[in-house]
């Protein structure tokens, strides 16, 4: 049964420490990761390294853990079973919405903060609908942030001008990821101002001088900034980033009409939604140094947004060393094996 690596690489965690994606285009049978900080040191819950078997035979979120209670003693169990949870999870296809879960609140403020019992974690990605009393964001994605058992706040969706609440919701979680990058991304504010600035509802990675097309429908108002109605029918330029949900662009609006969401009890028959959608990127070229800026050849042209099949590698709460994917600043480094012949669970070796 002899294996051959397929692929390795290495990584540090960031200061506060984060779930990891491995992309694995070739697949997977095996995979070994090994924390090189807390190899170093001794402790029952620190994680050192772990390993993944294919086949079916380790569950998601899963794996066997090592731990390192003294110097030369290395202590195996398995993540579901120890002081933390976040494992391996291997995912061979793209990620499909996951179950729904029934909310009882969105507050009407800004930003929206939702109740609904749920099991998320900080920065996934989520759809709302069957809003009911704020009909006018149901259909909508949103990164949510502020997570806890009971409840998660949307800092993309500005709600205190809408005139309810809503007293009850749907809501799945879905990959934050989709097969295409950069995608559309949903309006929920424009400012009425030189340079506007423009909320939209996920954290994303816009970039200074991308271009996007705006389709504005005409129940939102400031149907000026639609494309059409752009001089010569030029994109708008992003001119600045604010945060992960807000950006200026180079359009005027001072004179637009007023951005806002229409009203609950029109939004099932009337209602489209606000997006934006990407359009290139503003250059520049010196023909004098003869060098071009402004483009970003890693992020703005389309791109796949996820190889498939990839591995995640889970996170500990409060960026604790307790899992696979490290705690905060630690260096891990990360092998990923094939199968020569035949598969890992076969009951005779190949």
């Amino acid at each position: 049964m002899a294996f051959t690596i397929v692929t390795q690489g290495t990584y540090t965690q960031t200061a506060t420490a984060v779930g990891q994606i491995i992309p694995l285009p070739s697949g997977c049978d095996y995979m070994k990761v090994t924390n090189l900080t807390q190899m170093q040191e001794e402790s029952p819950t620190a994680c050192v390294g772990g390993e993944w078997f294919g086949g079916g035979l380790t569950q998601k979120n899963n794996g066997l853990r090592w731990t390192k209670t003294a110097s030369s003693v290395i202590s195996i169990d398995q993540f579901s079973n120890s002081v933390a949870t976040n494992g391996f999870t291997y995912v061979p296809t793209f990620p499909s919405p996951e179950a729904a879960v029934t909310g009882t609140t969105i507050t009407a403020a800004t930003p929206a903060v939702a109740a609904v019992t749920n099991t998320y974690s900080e920065g996934d990605t989520v759809v709302i609908y069957n809003a009911v009393g704020m009909q006018q964001i149901s259909g909508m994605t949103f990164t949510i942030s502020s997570v806890s058992g009971s409840g998660f706040t949307l800092l993309g969706l500005k709600a205190a001008g809408f005139a309810t609440a809503a007293t009850a919701f749907t809501v799945r979680r879905v990959s934050q990821f989709t097969p295409v990058e950069p995608s559309f991304l949903y309006v929920t504010a424009v400012t009425k101002e030189a340079n506007a600035q423009v909320t939209v509802s996920q954290s994303n990675s816009v970039y200074v001088g991308q271009k996007f097309e705006f389709t504005i429908p005409g129940s939102f108002g400031m149907v000026q900034l639609n494309n059409f109605n752009q001089p010569q029918s030029k994109p708008v330029v992003v001119t600045s980033i604010v945060d992960a949900y807000n950006f200026t662009i180079n359009i005027d609006t001072s004179s637009y009409t007023t951005f806002a969401f229409p009203a609950s009890a029109f939004s099932p028959t009337a209602q489209l939604f606000a997006t934006i959608a990407p359009a290139g990127q503003s250059t520049q070229f010196n023909p004098i140094t003869g060098v071009q800026t402004g483009y970003n050849f890693n992020q703005i042209p389309f791109h796949s947004g996820i190889f498939i099949p990839y591995m995640y590698l889970g996170v500990s709460a409060a960026g604790a060393s307790t899992s696979i994917a490290g705690g905060n600043n630690d260096v891990i480094v990360w092998q990923a094996y094939k199968m020569e012949t035949g598969t890992i669970n076969a009951r005779v070796p190949s």
